[in-house]
């Protein structure tokens, strides 16, 4: 059996050990890592945000065209209905209400038409809108696009970021993003 000395233990356990500078070094590298981290965590939630409010817009646009297919017929029913979008940040879902369909100026009109009202994200607003109003006209739907277009892009963009995520719709009624 052999039999160990003490001091030759405590000498190979030190000799063994990090020295301060190696310490400081790796709390530097994990001070580095973390910081990264957590700013592309906030990246993160900020698309999040953005792909969120892109989806309203989506199911917005696709809430009106199914309540217009939905009405068609009977007195007294909206002629048709759609989406206003107003910058920075509101777009409301409308009914195109008048006496005669056939004389409907196909446009939002005002708050007596208000359906639905949406507001986005305080951290997105719409980009460059093209566009002010898409009416759904039953029984088809006939689309109808303001300023008159065959196809509008929606765009939404972070405040202050680049990132920005679109909404597509055609003069057929197709929706994509």
């Amino acid at each position: 059996m052999k039999i160990l000395n003490p001091k030759s233990y405590i000498l190979n356990f030190n000799s063994k050990a990090f020295t301060m500078i190696e310490m400081l070094v790796i709390l530097g590298i994990l001070t580095v890592i973390s910081g990264t981290l957590i700013a592309n965590i906030h990246i993160g939630e900020r698309q999040i945000v953005l792909f969120r409010e892109q989806a309203k817009v989506v199911s917005a646009l696709s809430k009106a065209k199914s309540s217009s297919v939905s009405i068609f017929g009977g007195a007294g029913v909206p002629c048709g209905f759609g989406v206003h979008f107003e910058a920075p940040r509101t777009f409301i879902i409308f009914k195109d209400l008048a006496v005669n369909c056939q004389t409907a100026d196909r446009k939002y009109s005002g708050e007596t038409e208000i359906y639905e009202s949406f507001q986005l994200d305080s951290g997105v607003a719409f980009d460059n809108l093209s566009l002010s109003d898409i009416v759904f006209i039953p029984p088809n739907p006939l689309v109808i696009i303001t300023p008159s277009q065959d196809q509008a892009t929606i765009i939404i963009k972070i405040v202050g970021g680049e990132s920005s995520a679109t909404v597509k719709i055609n003069s057929g009624g197709q929706i994509s993003t």
